[in-house]
């Protein structure tokens, strides 16, 4: 587990001993239960099966609003279709198969609803992903380094399922029932109707939610990508160190680099898919490290660099690394240049 991984989940486990959190995201947790505790598909029919899905968006869960508002607005015809007896026909058939075998055009909603409800009645295939940003979550937590990862779609669901085991790998290692038994069971307690029992551990639905739950908290909590429309991320440009003097090639790069719009164009993107602006060699995030004064500061290095250019050559995106500066330095300390997995290659080396 690496230091970002652990972090989170400490900062995880604080937010929840300390903030309302478990008690605000508990409706997933009755929501999932009350699917999973009252459909059984050996004896149920399709039509009694959709009744009790449908039931469950009727229901009023802990924080007092009746349903998913995700999935009550999920359907992808009309929004507030979000389930029809057709799905449940293709909830039975993935009972049997694998996600990627069947065709799920006639769905009645989002890809996002549908990991929902499969990981509501299936917990021993399918993870939830209720929501678009996982990638996000996961680049952060694991330093993934995938240049595309889906961000919709049954591709980004099926990306993030080994994402999400590995998850649950790092936070079974915590006591998770001394966190959230408590409050859940006070609800199923309370609420008899809802069938769900009392419970002493956490079931297998609830640790493949709890992955959920954890990954929107870092989401919101930490990465703080849930923001409102009209607030944007600036750029931090002035990037050039103050260490560096004279007309060393280090330099120049560096002053190339702070007025070149290229540069900030690909920083920009960059942001749009990792806030963190983790350095691409070790993981290093100033916004994380040092809060709001690291926001949107990273550097910028020419794996081709300008200096040892023969002639004039176009630069494209997978040019370019955004790097710490430590990195950067590191990486100029070779003559030529060293390469990028070069200098990874002697951070694993040293890290022995």
């Amino acid at each position: 587990m690496n230091d970002s991984f652990k972090n989170s989940i400490d900062k995880y486990i604080r937010f929840c001993k300390n903030e309302n959190w478990i008690e605000e995201e508990a409706y997933k947790f009755e929501y999932a239960n009350y699917v999973n505790c009252n459909v059984d598909w050996d004896t149920n029919s399709d039509i009694e099966i959709l009744k009790i899905l449908q039931q469950s968006q009727k229901l009023k869960y802990t924080t007092g609003v009746r349903g998913i508002q995700f999935i009550q607005k999920s359907g992808r015809v009309e929004l507030n279709d979000f389930v029809s007896l057709n799905d449940i026909k293709l909830f039975r058939e993935f009972r049997i198969k694998d996600f990627e075998q069947i065709d799920w055009t006639e769905r009645t909603m989002s890809f996002t609803a549908l990991s929902a409800w499969l990981a509501s009645l299936f917990p021993e295939k399918f993870y939830p992903i209720p929501m678009k940003g996982f990638d996000q979550t996961i680049k952060y937590l694991f330093n993934y380094e995938k240049e595309k990862f889906p961000k919709v779609g049954h591709e980004y669901l099926l990306e993030c399922q080994s994402f999400m085991q590995e998850t649950w790998n790092n936070l079974a290692q915590y006591p998770f029932e001394d966190l959230c038994l408590t409050e859940w069971n006070k609800f199923y307690s309370d609420n008899p109707e809802f069938n769900i029992p009392i419970k002493t551990e956490l079931s297998l639905l609830d640790k493949v939610w709890l992955v959920q739950d954890f990954h929107l908290f870092v989401h919101r909590q930490i990465l703080d990508l849930y923001k409102p429309k009209n607030k944007t991320i600036q750029v931090a440009v002035e990037t050039e160190p103050t260490v560096i003097e004279g007309n060393s090639v280090l330099a120049q790069h560096m002053r190339y680099e702070r007025n070149n719009a290229f540069i900030q164009r690909i920083k920009k993107q960059a942001i749009a898919e990792n806030k963190m602006l983790n350095c691409q060699i070790c993981g290093f995030s100033f916004f994380e490290k040092y809060g709001e004064i690291g926001e949107g500061f990273i550097e910028a290095h020419h794996k081709n660099p300008l200096s040892e250019r023969n002639e004039k050559t176009k630069t494209k995106r997978e040019d370019i690394a955004l790097v710490c500066s430590n990195c950067h330095r590191m990486l100029h300390r070779g003559d030529p240049t060293f390469g990028i997995e070069e200098i990874k290659q002697r951070i694993n080396k040293n890290a022995l």
